[in-house]
């Protein structure tokens, strides 16, 4: 099953014709509309891999709705533009999860950049939750670190005594070593 999508563009017709071929290209058209507001209802509801939007919607314009999903981060957006909306659109163009064409577009151009776009997001989502458990991981290690540091303190332990006295109350425990450390800085914080 293709890529789901919603489409959003100020003209019945083109909305039409746009969901028409991209459902001939092996996309899913989870939703379609002319109205601002209700593409951003339906890109919060329906989470799509791609929101494709012309700039003249009802309502909110392109340039409004992009800045909302980008500052959400849903989903990727393509913004269809005739020259004179390029103006609007500079600022956005640094975003990772944006893009623009102008019209009249070129419909292998179009496909390229889904497809792109959606490699993109997926890759940038899974760089972000490899930094997540980087981040959680150096976290869990700075914690049990400071444990160590206030057992070496206040016992007159080595770092090696430290560390095996935390390991080996994890171990005869069955609970995780950042959960013996939490206890360890509760302990002597409290004392304090």
């Amino acid at each position: 099953m293709g890529a789901r999508v919603i489409v959003g563009s100020s003209k019945e017709k083109n909305l039409k014709q746009l969901s028409y071929f991209l459902k001939e290209n092996g996309y899913n058209i989870i939703g379609e509309t002319t109205n601002g507001y209700d593409l951003l209802r339906r890109v919060h509801a329906l989470y799509p891999d791609i929101c494709i939007l012309d700039y003249n919607m009802v309502g909110l314009n392109g340039h409004e709705i992009s800045e909302v999903l980008i500052a959400d981060r849903i989903c990727p957006i393509i913004a269809i533009i005739t020259s004179a909306n390029v103006q609007y659109f500079t600022n956005l163009n640094q975003e990772p999860m944006f893009t623009s064409l102008i019209k009249p577009i070129n419909r292998t151009l179009l496909l390229n950049n889904i497809d792109i776009m959606i490699k993109t997001s997926k890759s940038i989502a899974k760089l972000e939750k490899e930094v997540s458990t980087l981040q959680k991981k150096q976290d869990e290690k700075q914690l049990i670190l400071k444990a160590k540091e206030l057992l070496m303190k206040n016992m007159d332990m080595t770092e090696e005594e430290a560390h095996r006295k935390i390991q080996k109350y994890s171990m005869n425990k069955g609970i995780s070593k950042v959960i013996v450390a939490n206890q360890i800085i509760n302990k002597y914080n409290n004392t304090r």
